[in-house]
């Protein structure tokens, strides 16, 4: 009886230092694949302008700004756009990352951009926005309302105040 009592107890312990040592390597792979970032920042604006021109403005509630991947993380975030110094449209999202080098961005989390002058609302999981372009884009659904008529569709590619939209695929209109 003891000689079982010895062999259990040697088995338990042996399977409790294996399960603790795995345990830990998985752990500091986790940690080695994510980055710290070098700064974070509370209540933070970034304004990009071209040529004296305001073109967009970024607000969020916090920032981690990652300068070797040349990356900032966002999130709560508002982005106005701008034309000729008037806001045009107002995108919201839960997060978001910031390109440091192309201008590319990249937002997602319940994503709504509200036209200024149009009246029209967009609204998706995920955007980008291509700053090559000055174009958001998406490959996700979509749901567009304006004044009396909804539109739905799977992909789009717009202008950022939402003048000319195109909706790639799966197009459905409903009139209200």
């Amino acid at each position: 009886m003891k000689k079982n009592f010895f062999w259990v107890f040697a088995l338990f312990i042996i399977l409790s230092l294996s399960g603790c040592g795995k345990e830990k390597l998985e752990r500091s792979e986790v940690s080695d694949r994510k980055s710290s970032p070098e700064e974070v920042i509370e209540n933070f604006t970034l304004t990009h302008t071209s040529q004296g021109e305001k073109e967009w403005e970024l607000e969020a509630d916090r920032a981690e700004i990652y300068k070797r991947e040349g990356k900032t993380i966002v999130q709560v975030l508002k982005i106005k756009f701008y034309d000729q110094g008037k806001i045009t449209s107002i995108l919201t999202a839960r997060e978001g990352a910031l390109h440091s080098q192309s201008g590319d961005m990249e937002v997602r989390g319940d994503v709504v951009v509200t036209s200024e002058g149009e009246g029209t609302t967009l609204k998706t999981e995920s955007l980008r926005w291509d700053a090559n372009r000055k174009k958001i884009v998406t490959d996700d659904l979509v749901r567009q309302e304006r004044t009396n008529t909804i539109i739905t569709g799977q992909g789009l590619e717009a202008d950022p105040d939402l003048e000319k939209v195109v909706i790639k695929k799966n197009v459905k209109v409903i009139r209200k």
